[in-house]
């Protein structure tokens, strides 16, 4: 009977420990809010809405694969939702013409990520990125539109995975829709993008 009751103090007192160590940790969570990171991107494929400068022409190109980058801060608004900004440069922006100016896009976006809270393997979420952008030529081939410039908008859907107490790493599929004009024509890709990264909470 004495050894029941010692177990069930042991087991009570186990619990109390268990209980204040949890809300320890989650007490510690709120204090790294900021996260910073680094994401690369390929897009394997695209297309450009294209309107010529004379007469009407109007159509849909299919765009040569890209490259990308984005550097991004967060905050953490609670263990679910975070908003931030992230600056972009995407190169090798091509059209499939047969003389196509060879350019790069620049964006300055906004970040409001939606992760699945509390699971420490992987992490879900879902990031929508609004921005604006400007793209420019850096290869010179006499070919006008350039220097084109207007609104972008990215969708993505990843998985986070925590490598330590501070660190992740991520990976990403989603679309980028760009809705840039040069001159009053319409001259913007869109791309499929897959993204792997690493960030860090401060």
């Amino acid at each position: 009977m004495r050894e029941c009751r010692l177990a069930g103090y042991c087991a009570f007192v186990l619990g109390i420990g268990l209980t204040l160590a949890s809300a320890g940790t989650l007490a510690q969570e709120p204090s790294r809010r900021i996260e910073v990171g680094l994401a690369v991107r390929y897009m394997p494929t695209g297309w450009f809405e294209w309107s010529g400068r004379t007469g009407a022409t109007e159509s849909a190109l299919g765009a040569y694969p890209a490259l990308g980058g984005a550097l991004f801060v967060d905050y953490r608004l609670n263990p679910a939702v975070s908003i931030g900004l992230m600056p972009e440069l995407t190169l090798n922006v091509i059209p499939r013409t047969t003389y196509y100016p060879v350019s790069a896009m620049t964006a300055g976006s906004l970040r409001l990520k939606v992760e699945y809270p509390g699971l420490r393997v992987l992490a879900p979420y879902v990031l929508l990125a609004p921005g604006y952008s400007s793209m420019f030529t850096y290869n010179n081939t006499g070919v006008s539109p350039g220097d084109a410039h207007g609104f972008v908008l990215s969708a993505y859907a990843g998985l986070r995975i925590p490598t330590g107490t501070r660190h992740s790493v991520f990976a990403e599929g989603g679309y980028q829709h760009g809705f840039q004009k040069n001159d009053g024509h319409s001259y913007a890709p869109s791309y499929l993008v897959l993204s792997a990264g690493w960030q860090m909470s401060l």
